[in-house]
């Protein structure tokens, strides 16, 4: 059924220790939600993706996860070790190019479950992709829309801002009502409210945006007011579940204990309601 319920999983930065601290993030979180139907991956998969041996351990470590369940990744700058895409990406994944051209596999998108599922490039072709989103999201008839990519448009590190991200793409999220972003890259947690602007947490309508990491590599959150939820030194994982007009996300340790939740409810011709259950205070 096209609205039946759906299930899935978010991870951030796997990157470095995948076999001996990573595995143990990626099982739990199957262990959680295990009628996941695939798991995205945002960005910094590996480390050096012109190692083979790096590609061999990020498939080993989830031992027979990645045989049943799909990834949806999406690529970040340790994929880009140049100033173009590996060539070790794409013989790893069978994905969408659906997307922008000489973006095939990388900027993509899928629609299942009445959710569409949107891959985009941070890397490269930045402003072709802003008009590619917009004609696509034009024609959107699914009722839920996730966008996923590697740098954030509000970051969560100190010292680090995409503001060229965030001036070409937040109007297209603005202008189309995206429901949530999920990103990585920043190696720390930072979740906003329901926001269209850079106001922060006071605004009314808009797009719920993700930072999370799920490798062990860490930095300093610099704690900008527009995150309504942060962290630091922690790996996460973050299960999703929509069901008809709800959405409700968990974010979660290694241990699987709790550490953000909330749920969003759409409401006919006027923002998402935003429900907070779980915010660690």
């Amino acid at each position: 059924s096209p609205n039946a319920p759906l299930e899935f999983i978010y991870v951030g930065d796997a990157q470095n220790d995948v076999w001996s601290m990573w595995s143990r993030m990626i099982r739990m979180s199957v262990l959680e939600a295990p009628r996941a139907r695939f798991i995205i991956h945002s960005g910094d998969l590996v480390n050096r993706s012109a190692k083979d041996e790096e590609w061999g351990e990020w498939f080993m470590a989830p031992g027979w996860i990645f045989r049943s369940i799909p990834s949806v990744p999406t690529p970040g700058n340790h994929e880009y070790p140049g100033k173009s895409l590996n060539q070790n990406w794409r013989p790893q994944f069978t994905l969408p190019a659906n997307g922008v051209a000489g973006l095939e596999e990388t900027n993509y998108y899928l629609d299942i479950h009445g959710l569409r599922l949107i891959s985009l490039n941070s890397l490269e072709k930045q402003e072709e992709q802003a008009e590619w989103l917009d004609q696509l999201l034009a024609g959107n008839k699914q009722p839920w829309v996730i966008c996923t990519f590697h740098h954030p448009i509000f970051s969560t590190a100190r010292g680090r801002d995409n503001k060229k991200l965030r001036e070409l793409w937040q109007p297209v999220f603005d202008k189309h009502s995206v429901d949530m972003v999920l990103t990585g890259h920043d190696h720390t947690y930072g979740r906003t409210n329901v926001i269209t602007g850079v106001s922060g947490q006071s605004a009314k309508g808009g797009t719920v945006y993700v930072v999370s990491v799920s490798g062990p590599k860490m930095y300093k959150h610099d704690h900008a007011p527009v995150h309504a939820r942060v962290g630091q030194d922690i790996q996460l994982y973050q299960v999703i579940r929509i069901d008809g007009e709800r959405l409700t996300y968990q974010s979660r340790t290694a241990k699987g204990d709790l550490y953000d939740a909330f749920e969003l409810h759409k409401r006919k011709g006027r923002p998402n309601r935003m429900i907070v259950t779980h915010s660690g205070r």
